[in-house]
């Protein structure tokens, strides 16, 4: 009989540590699903901020994208009314005084298609090519640092 007794009592012990063991992990399980709850809340939080921040940055794409075309339209017209101005400078003494004073020339032949690799500030008017008489005394300082960046400067407003 003693022998049944031994074997109910460490039957009875293992069951009883077995409890204890099922019954810590499940408070511990309890206490850490609230840290869990909190990692996936802010997992979420970060991948909804990513995706703002995806269409935040797609959307400025699109826009500098459509702000790249408005400037190529823009150099176009700064080009046109900056040749506009060197076929006026031809026949009318204010044109003249204009192109000098900023050192306005044209380089090379007007291209209807611009080429590859090249903006139409390169191609068109933007620094001199070839040394022109210096304007009237007084206006010399200011062409000298006006220079090249002045052809730019010239026609500041879009043109109407």
């Amino acid at each position: 009989m003693e022998k049944d007794t031994v074997h109910s009592i460490t039957l009875g012990l293992l069951s009883v540590s077995g409890l204890c063991l099922v019954g810590s992990q499940l408070r511990i399980s309890a206490l850490e699903k609230p840290l869990l709850d909190a990692q996936l809340n802010g997992s979420a939080q970060r991948l909804t901020s990513a995706k703002t921040l995806q269409l935040q940055t797609d959307e400025a794409l699109q826009k500098g994208g459509e702000q790249v075309a408005k400037s190529a339209v823009l150099e176009k017209q700064y080009a046109a009314l900056l040749t506009d101005l060197l076929e006026l400078s031809k026949a009318d003494a204010d044109a003249k005084a204009i192109t000098q004073k900023w050192k306005i020339q044209q380089q090379g032949e007007p291209q209807p298609a611009e080429p590859q690799g090249r903006s139409s500030s390169d191609s068109k008017a933007a620094s001199p090519a070839r040394p022109k008489p210096a304007p009237a005394a007084g206006a010399a300082g200011a062409a000298g640092a006006a220079g090249a960046a002045g052809a730019a400067g010239a026609a500041a407003k879009p043109p109407q």
